[in-house]
């Protein structure tokens, strides 16, 4: 049996390191240890990396929490996808059509490419109709 691919966004990658403040982080877990058993395939757009380097800055993590996160992430071994040519055209389209930000429309605009589900626990981005979702929560 081969794993569900499954898009995560930033909102469900930051559960993983902080869950001070934080909701649905057992759920977030689930899907990471999902990922790490085989069960699931988790892919997101590169620049998920840094939404959630940014988060964790904003959250006043020091430079070699940071470092540590940025490993970490490398570990799991999500599927990348660049975001160039179709993808970004998608991003664009879908921005434009859902009312969302770039940075948000890209992870749906993923999802609808691979035709699989995003996983979020952004309420705006899923109830937008852009993909099909599955809210965290």
């Amino acid at each position: 049996m081969s794993a569900q691919l499954v898009v995560v966004d930033s909102s469900v990658a930051v559960k993983w390191f902080v869950d001070e403040g934080e909701n649905h982080v057992p759920a977030a877990l689930d899907l990471l240890q999902g990922h790490l058993d085989g069960v699931f395939t988790l892919a997101a757009p590169e620049h998920l990396r840094l939404e959630v380097l940014n988060a964790l800055r904003y959250r006043r993590l020091d430079d070699v929490h940071l470092l540590e996160a940025a490993d970490r992430l490398d570990l799991v071994q999500l599927q990348w996808y660049s975001v160039d040519g179709a993808l970004a055209r998608s991003a664009i389209a879908l921005s434009g059509e859902h009312r969302l930000t770039i940075y948000d429309a890209v992870f749906a605009a993923l999802a609808k490419l691979l035709d699989c589900e995003l996983v979020t626990d952004d309420r705006r981005l899923a109830k937008s109709g852009a993909c099909r979702v599955r809210a965290l929560g």
